[in-house]
This record gives structure tokens, sequence and C-alpha cells, in this order.
């Protein structure tokens, strides 16, 4: 594989994972951080050169004479390795969070005289949601926060 198709490829797969993560979707959020793991995963195993050698594995150090230009380099696999294994406990991490956070909204919306969920960060009206402030600095928007209703609401 070319240096540019690598390029192209790599950008195509953040590309795409960024777009998929700034959707509102849970499930396109998932695929998005997958889509960025990949990304990354191709740049780490493109990051060397693949060629055929001998494994670096060496059997008496002290006597070792020979060229080592003939050894493979196994850190790009390993990188790569480490980062399918992290990658994987994070979007495990991620589904959990998004089942759990399903699962509360089923609940609470069951319940006749359950809190009001508000500022919901998946829901469809989340950045219109009145009485939040209008400081950029802050994320209350993001806060997963319940009303109590009023004792009116409540008979």
């Amino acid at each position: 594989m070319s240096g540019l198709t690598a390029a192209i490829l790599v950008g195509a797969l953040f590309a795409t994972g960024a777009y998929l993560i700034l959707r509102r979707d849970p499930i396109k959020l998932i695929l998005g951080l997958t889509m960025v793991s990949y990304g990354v995963n191709v740049l780490l195993f493109t990051s060397s050169t693949l060629r055929k050698g001998i494994p670096p594995v060496i059997a008496d150090k002290k006597t070792f004479t020979g060229d080592i230009s003939q050894f493979v380099d196994p850190l790009p696999q390993a990188l790569v390795l480490t980062a399918i294994v992290i990658s994987f406990g994070i979007v495990a991490f991620l589904v959990v969070l998004v089942s759990r956070r399903n699962m509360l909204v089923e609940q609470y919306g069951k319940a006749p005289d359950a809190p009001t969920a508000i500022n919901d960060p998946f829901g469809a009206t989340a950045h219109y949601l009145s009485g939040l402030d209008a400081d950029p600095d802050d994320y209350e928007w993001v806060d997963d926060t319940f009303r109590e209703p009023a004792q009116s609401e409540r008979s």
C-alpha cells in the first residue's frame, strides 16, 4: 500500500468517524468511535514498512556481530494489537453505558409519579431545553438530571 493510499484511507476513516460521532444517535456514536479506532489501527500499521525478514530474536547477544537491517520491526504490530484491545474495551464500555441510559429512560418513563427526564444528551430536543445558561463554558446540557413533578402534577 502506497503512502498516499494509506493517507487517504486514514483520512476517510477519521472523517467518517468524526461525522458519525457528532450525530445524536447512540448507535452512530458507537460506529463512529469504531471507525476512528480503525483509522488509528491503519495509521499505526502503515507507520512502518512491511517487509519479510527474520524475527528480532537473538539467541546469544554477546557473540552476535551480524547485520541488524534484516530484522523486522515488531513495534507497529504490537501497537496495533494494543490499540485493538483498548478500542474494544472502550466500545464495550460505551455499549453498556448507552444500554444503561436506555434502561433508565424507560424506567422513569413508565412510572406514573416518576420525575421527568430533562437534559438528555441523546434526546431529540436536547439543545432546545429552556432554562439553561447560555455560557459556552457551561456543560449543563450534558447533565442527566431529573425534575421532580410538582404537587399539582402528582394528583
